[in-house]
This record gives structure tokens, C-alpha cells and sequence, in this order.
């Protein structure tokens, strides 16, 4: 996945996602909304021809990379343990 910091100021962060991972941004939104220091969290999808999908983070207290870094690998570890748990139960299922 190609991901492009467009902005970084020391409370602020806007990164842009490739066009055909839009659908990451809603669940990503609502965990960083969730944080406690997290003050703004928001994605634009903007013209689907001619802008990529991007995020937009404000933080207070912390950095927003390191929140972001937080979240993402949380949601990882989420996503992870519901495909290992998914292909043990897909072992069993018989066709």
C-alpha cells in the first residue's frame, strides 16, 4: 500500500491512501476517535478520478504519527486474530 504524508505539523498529520483502500479509513476513523488524545479524526474521498482518499488527524498530548502508529497496529492485531480464528473454523467446515 502506497501511502503519502501530504501534511505534518507537530499536532496535526494528513496522509493520503490509495484509491482502492478507501474502505480502510472507516474503521481506522472510529478507533482513532476512540483515543483519548485524539481531538479530530476525519477521512475526505474527494473526486474518485482526480483526488485519493485521505485522513486527517489532530492530536493533543501526543504526536498524531504515534496515535496513528497505536491504532493501526492495533486494528492489525484485531483483523489478524479474526483470520486465524476464521481458518480454523474454515479447516473444520466440510464442503
Amino acid at each position: 500500500m502506497e501511502i503519502h504524508v501530504v501534511e505534518k505539523e507537530h499536532d496535526s498529520l494528513r496522509v493520503e491512501f490509495p484509491r482502492e483502500e478507501e474502505t480502510l479509513l472507516i474503521p481506522l476513523v472510529e478507533a482513532l476517535q476512540a483515543e483519548e488524545k485524539v481531538v479530530e479524526a476525519r477521512y475526505y474521498l474527494g473526486h474518485p478520478f482526480l483526488e485519493r482518499p485521505s485522513l486527517y488527524l489532530k492530536t493533543k498530548g501526543e504526536k498524531p504519527q504515534q496515535v496513528l502508529k497505536r491504532v493501526l497496529k492495533d486494528l492489525a492485531d484485531v483483523y489478524g486474530d479474526a483470520l486465524a480464528d476464521f481458518d480454523k473454523k474454515a479447516e473444520k467446515v466440510k464442503s
